[in-house]
């Protein structure tokens, strides 16, 4: 698959995530999380995977493959679109072929569960037949320490960040072991409670984003997009009634970027 996204406008926004995200990562800690945490198993994947398949994708279709947690899923949006099905609105001005969307996102899902989705046959099958690979994950490790004192607990999250960064390389490998050409797009977070963001932990979730850049933009098929400036300054516009999720105007808001990001590219 051709692509003409110019790289350096997709290298500015990293940058530029990377300084307006210094708070955005706090934001994980909810955003992309249900009110407890899946965990899940090589032996529930292919269950979840059944479950939550919405389409039967085949080669005479434009395919779009969604994975991850909540924010993934679509919570808080009230029209029950998310941002793929958003994005496909504006991306069907592109497309001849008939777009459907496969979305195998999982409430509360992190990093270690995601892996054992992707090692599944039946997600395997979906990753190769897919155009566009949304994907948002990684907010329910580092919940774990916001009721923490990250200067005391470094260890354990040194440890958990490189569990995740770990995952998400083998996750990219999985993917990329079926298809190599398919552009994979990894959504940013945002942060709805700007007041609330220490420094110590603005520090700890900054390095978070970091890492999670460099290790995406090491694959040349893949994007990550921010979304803490589209939100810092319209929370009230763009948040659910559970002050986590976006609500309908803030996917749609996401969508817009991404399809931003990806105008130029060829299909």
């Amino acid at each position: 698959m051709n692509r003409k996204i110019t790289r350096i406008g997709i290298l500015t926004l990293a940058f530029l995530s990377t300084i307006i995200f210094s708070v955005g990562f706090i934001s994980s800690l909810k955003v992309t999380s249900s009110t407890s945490t899946n965990t899940v198993s090589k032996e529930n994947a292919a269950t979840l995977v059944q479950n939550n398949q919405t389409k039967e994708l085949n080669n005479n279709s434009y395919n779009i493959l969604v994975m991850g947690d909540s924010l993934a899923k679509g919570t808080g949006d009230e029209k029950g679109q998310g941002f793929a099905n958003d994005f496909v609105s504006l991306w069907k001005t592109k497309v001849t072929k008939d777009i459907k969307v496969n979305n195998i996102a999982v409430n509360g899902d992190t990093s270690t569960g995601l892996l054992q989705i992707v090692k599944n046959d039946q997600t395997l099958k979906a990753v190769e037949s897919s155009k566009i690979i949304f994907i948002s994950i990684g907010g329910n490790e580092v919940k774990k320490f916001q009721a923490s004192d990250p200067s005391s607990d470094s260890t354990n999250v040194k440890e958990t960040e490189d569990i995740y960064l770990e995952n998400l390389k083998n996750i990219f490998k999985y993917i990329r072991s079926k298809n190599k050409n398919s552009i994979i797009v990894f959504i940013g977070l945002y942060n709805p409670f700007e007041k609330d963001t220490t420094l110590d932990k603005i520090k700890l979730l900054n390095d978070w984003n970091y890492q999670t850049e460099q290790l995406i933009y090491q694959d040349p098929n893949s994007i990550f997009i921010p979304t803490h400036d589209l939100f810092k300054y319209n929370l009230d516009k763009y948040l659910s009634s559970d002050n986590f999720h976006p609500n309908a105007s803030g996917y749609d808001a996401i969508s817009k970027r991404i399809f931003e990001t990806l105008k130029n590219y060829t299909t």
